[in-house]
């Protein structure tokens, strides 16, 4: 367990001092100040890693058991705030892991992120951002996750948007025809017409070429979500705000790229 700490903050901590050095953000530096914005990170990586399901029971088990190797920590309100406005922070030093990957073609695709299915779907919420939309799972109300991926799995790009969100409108802000190969990226047949490699239609006049290579390694993002859906990283409980959806998908993103690029 030790090691495993080490690993991760030592990851992120390098990470955070380059942006500090590079002028792309200002840490709090206060002499008084109860844990590291590194410390905390590490401690929420950490916990997603191994699947704790709930966030208050692992910070306190990591404050009793972990001591020696965090002294000094905050309560845990103040935690949970400061993990709240770290969300950029995990999805610069996520996708920071796969700037390193050069491979011939990315991959494209959303699953959705329920907050609700049944009988609560027309409940009134506070979560405005929310909204109704149909996805591999049926109809759910809730949001969802529109990634690029590596072929080696690991996330490039990504956007939570609300699950009536149509996908060529949000993989027109992904990818930029100006700096990205569109013929590079594949996708399934709700991405044609976007500029993308996709394949074409029964009826298809001029059917575009998806060989049988191409069909396999658009598999790699199906086996992302299904891994993020069948350990629980995409269902997250009671959530009371965008926000809090916005943050819990960086830290799930920062630690599926985090994992492959320790273990490779």
């Amino acid at each position: 367990m030790q090691d495993l700490f080490l690993h991760v903050f030592v990851a992120i901590d390098d990470h955070l001092q380059g942006l500090t050095a590079s002028g792309r953000c200002h840490l709090p530096d206060a002499p008084d100040r109860k844990g590291s914005i590194s410390e905390l990170m590490t401690i929420a990586t950490v916990g997603d890693i191994l699947e704790q399901p709930n966030d208050e029971l692992w910070f306190e088990l990591v404050k009793q058991n972990h001591a020696d190797l965090f002294p000094c920590l905050p309560d845990r309100t103040r935690y949970h705030r400061i993990l709240l406005a770290c969300e950029r922070l995990f999805a610069d030093f996520g996708l920071s892991l796969a700037n390193a990957e050069h491979e011939e073609y990315a991959i494209i695709d959303s699953i959705p992120i329920p907050i609700c299915r049944g009988a609560r779907y027309n409940r009134p919420r506070e979560q405005v951002e929310a909204s109704g939309g149909r996805g591999s799972l049926g109809w759910v109300m809730g949001y969802k996750l529109h990634a690029v991926v590596s072929a080696g799995g690991m996330f490039k790009r990504f956007a939570v948007v609300g699950a009536n969100v149509a996908d060529p409108t949000v993989a027109k802000v992904l990818l930029d025809p100006r700096v990205d190969d569109l013929s590079a990226v594949l996708g399934d047949c709700a991405y044609l017409g976007c500029g993308i490699t996709a394949p074409s239609r029964s009826n298809a006049k001029k059917p575009m070429p998806w060989t049988a290579s191409m069909r396999k390694t658009r598999k790699m993002i199906e086996s992302v979500f299904s891994r993020m859906v069948r350990c629980g990283l995409l269902v997250f409980g009671q959530l009371n705000s965008f926000r809090s959806v916005r943050t819990k998908v960086c830290r799930k993103v920062a630690m599926h790229n985090l994992i492959l690029y320790l273990t490779h």
